[in-house]
């Protein structure tokens, strides 16, 4: 496997936990502690990853890693950074009224996409095929079951700088999953609030 296999691998990892230990780190790996320490110092070099020190009640403090806001998107578009820049740039000038009109126009428009697809199928069929879909649009679905319900963990968000901006888009997919599957929904996680993961509670309405 080479470096940027094993470093895309970390990321993941990080993606799905939060945070990792050097001793986590080499386990997932299968390699030595050493082998594992020179991949973070890879990362951490390049801005991805970002450490703090975890005092224990016995022994030594550890290094715990984490993803830094550029690590968060580092499965996203390379022109991420100039888009940011873009709608800054447009919110700054007065012209926020249309990106906003933009992204209620997109989700009406994928509202009608999904509900096309999701006819005839039961509540469970229509979840899991809306993780598959949000994970083919580039958001590393995962569905599990919570309760009655469903929870939704998307480890990639690909719109984090336009939700960065303007932050009607998370609210935005909350609402199109409600709309589109006739559930209550509740938005837990956010990336953009510096949460590893976007999370979806998905609920049957009472």
């Amino acid at each position: 496997m080479d470096g940027s296999n094993i470093e895309g691998r970390l990321i993941l990892e990080l993606k799905r936990r939060g945070s990792i230990t050097m001793q986590e780190v080499a386990e997932v790996l299968g390699m030595s502690k050493m082998g594992a320490y020179k991949h973070l110092l890879k990362l951490e070099g390049s801005g991805l990853v970002g450490r703090r020190i975890v005092k224990k009640s016995v022994g030594r403090p550890i290094h715990s890693f984490y993803l830094t806001d550029r690590g968060k998107q580092y499965f996203g578009s390379a022109d991420s950074l100039v888009l940011g820049n873009l709608l800054e740039f447009l919110k700054s000038r007065g012209a926020g009224g249309l990106v906003s009109e933009f992204l209620r126009e997109r989700y009406a428009k994928l509202a009608e996409e999904y509900a096309e697809l999701f006819t005839g199928k039961t509540l469970d069929e229509k979840v899991r095929l809306l993780s598959e879909l949000r994970s083919r649009e580039g958001y590393m679905a995962e569905l599990r079951r919570s309760g009655r319900g469903f929870e939704l963990l998307e480890y990639s968000c690909p719109i984090f700088k336009v939700a960065s901006v303007f932050g009607e888009a998370c609210h935005l997919e909350a609402k199109l999953f409600s709309r589109v599957l006739g559930v209550d929904v509740e938005n837990t996680h956010r990336q953009v609030d510096e949460c590893s993961v976007c999370r979806f509670l998905l609920k049957p309405k009472t």
